[in-house]
């Protein structure tokens, strides 16, 4: 079989980002001949992301706080193995020759029994650095030092089989063949769909739906991965909180404000939430309601709006997050205003009409029901806490708000172990999967999940490939 292939290893990882990069470590340190294949440059959405990663205390709290939040669509046996890899995150970092500190807030839903388990770090990293940038750059020195072969620029096109087993990768690189022999075992870890529209239409809810991290995320893992009869999970499954899309930048910008004053409004001018009291990862939630009698999705795109006194307060945005943190967002949202990214209006009505909300009159009314609510101190209808009622005057601003992915989390089905599995459940063999494609975070995620379990699942994967017996 040998001489099909341009290079040979023992474990071939496909995509490096933080997954594809503790599997690589982790399978060179077993003893493995690794090799990495990359279609870009490398980093993925670890390379972009904003703050932490999880590290659970191990124990039976952590298994239920889990089990919460899987909702039924993860077994036992695979919450027991996350937590037994992730729990050891730190000692990886430490290994690795990094430093951690403790990054609050902690768990994302407090109120869970077992949530004080959730222990959130990050990589201490150079001054101004963010946390994934941090991670990102421990782990690609790591693969340097230990001389793993990464190709970048080189597009995986398909899993090799011999029988019913994954023997190998058929690449792309220079505009040839690259035929990767896979003596031990082949580690998927290309990361979501954010950026495949055809996928985000089949599976998700609610559309359009656009992404803040990594557009290399296409969804090809997925793919490669049922052409080999693997099953899918958590297809439906997102961490997609509410930002804004501007023609400019193929990524979107999120939301984040730096204070109360501000409500947002469907396509018919109407509140629909309480606007302040909206978990971050799972916002998108609010907003994938169908309207079947205007047959559309009213609340994509709502409508965020603020008056003055908020626009000065600072920019309706985290500054440097995602893949647009080279712009550089004005301090007081002037700019945006003068590109045309935020409407201003001197009264509703005018707002209304700017911004394209259906019922100018219908806003009116929201904006006036609102302010009278701030009066009294009592948000009957929403139940706003009556410190963040505060009344909107003056000059008025809004923009449109669509549900943004940090990321997918569907894709091939893993078992306890870390193999891909087929429809019927029975192991690809030699197939391994880590990372955010097909993600065990099946229906609510908690925050530094995702970077949590790129570390865990990676090193599990990695390992147990490097472990496999060689192909006869």
């Amino acid at each position: 079989m040998s001489n099909q292939w341009d290079e040979e290893a023992d474990v071939v990882v496909i995509g490096y980002g933080g997954a594809g990069a503790a599997a690589a470590i982790s399978a060179h340190d077993a003893g493995a001949k690794v090799v990495v294949i990359e279609k870009e440059l490398g980093g993925g959405n670890t390379r972009l992301a904003t703050l932490t990663f999880l590290c659970p205390i191990k124990g039976p709290a952590a298994k239920e706080y889990l089990h919460a939040l899987s909702f039924g669509t993860v077994q036992e046996e695979t919450i027991d193995a996350f937590i037994e890899w992730s729990s050891k995150n730190i000692d990886f970092i430490r290994e690795l020759g990094g430093e951690v500190e403790v990054c609050p807030p902690g768990p994302t839903f407090p109120k869970f029994r077992g949530s004080e388990t959730m222990m959130r770090y990050q990589v201490k990293g150079k001054e101004g650095e963010l946390g994934g940038e941090s991670l990102w750059r421990l782990l690609s020195q790591n693969v340097k030092r230990r001389n793993i072969q990464v190709y970048r620029q080189t597009i995986a096109r398909r899993l090799v089989t011999s029988g019913d087993e994954i023997i190998g990768v058929e690449a792309e690189r220079e505009g040839g063949r690259f035929g990767i022999g896979a003596r031990k075992g082949v580690v998927l870890s290309t990361g979501g769909f954010e950026y495949n529209e055809e996928m985000k239409r089949e599976y998700l809810f609610g559309y359009p739906i656009y992404a803040f991290g990594h557009s290399g995320n296409q969804g090809e893992g997925v793919k490669m991965a049922q052409d080999v009869g693997a099953a899918l999970w958590h297809m439906k499954a997102v961490a997609a909180p509410m930002g804004y899309k501007f023609p400019e930048y193929e990524a979107a910008f999120i939301m984040r404000m730096s204070g109360y004053g501000f409500i947002i409004v469907d396509q018919w001018g109407r509140r629909f939430c309480n606007e302040t009291g909206l978990e971050h990862y799972s916002m998108w939630m609010e907003v994938t309601r169908f309207d079947p009698r205007g047959l559309k999705y009213s609340r994509i795109p709502c409508y965020l709006i603020f008056d003055e006194e908020t626009r000065l307060r600072g920019p309706i945005t985290r500054v440097g997050h995602g893949a647009n943190r080279g712009y550089k967002w004005s301090r007081d949202n002037s700019a945006e205003i003068e590109r045309g990214w935020i409407v201003s209006a001197k009264n509703p009505v005018e707002l209304a009409r700017e911004l394209g909300i259906e019922s100018e009159q219908e806003f009116a009314k929201t904006m006036a029901a609102y302010n009278e609510a701030c009066r009294k101190g009592r948000d009957e209808e929403f139940g706003r806490s009556a410190e963040s009622l505060l009344e909107l005057g003056g000059r008025l601003y809004g923009v449109a708000l669509w549900p943004c992915l940090l990321n997918t989390q569907g894709g091939p089905k893993r078992s306890p172990r870390g193999e891909i599995v087929d429809v019927w459940g029975r192991i690809i063999k030699r197939l391994y999967g880590a990372g955010e494609l097909g993600s065990i975070w099946g229906f609510l995620y908690q925050s530094g999940g995702n970077l949590g379990e790129c570390l865990a699942s990676g090193r599990m994967a990695g390992l147990r490939a490097a472990s496999e017996p060689p192909v006869c």
